[in-house]
């Protein structure tokens, strides 16, 4: 992660961010076998995606609805986690 320039964050050794041109933003987060890619910036989410992919065998489940027991629900007034 670190050679493809993001930073590990300093309050969770499992999380990673990486600030792209234009504002952009992509956040990794790992806990045990499973990981969460979110970001705005699409092209670099996909570059996360297939670098993963040859060094790990994954698989992209969509968008995230559960995740360590918390459900996530997305409506026209946010994302709400319970």
């Amino acid at each position: 992660m670190l050679s493809m320039r993001y930073r590990r964050s300093q309050e969770d050794h499992t999380l990673f961010v990486k600030h792209t041109k234009l504002a952009g933003v992509v956040v990794l987060l790992v806990y045990m076998d499973d990981i969460i890619v979110t970001g705005n910036d699409e092209k670099e989410k996909k570059t996360l995606r297939e670098c993963l992919s040859k060094e790990f065998e994954i698989k992209d489940l969509g968008r995230l609805r559960y995740f360590l027991g918390i459900e996530v629900a997305r409506s026209r007034e946010g994302i709400f986690m319970s």
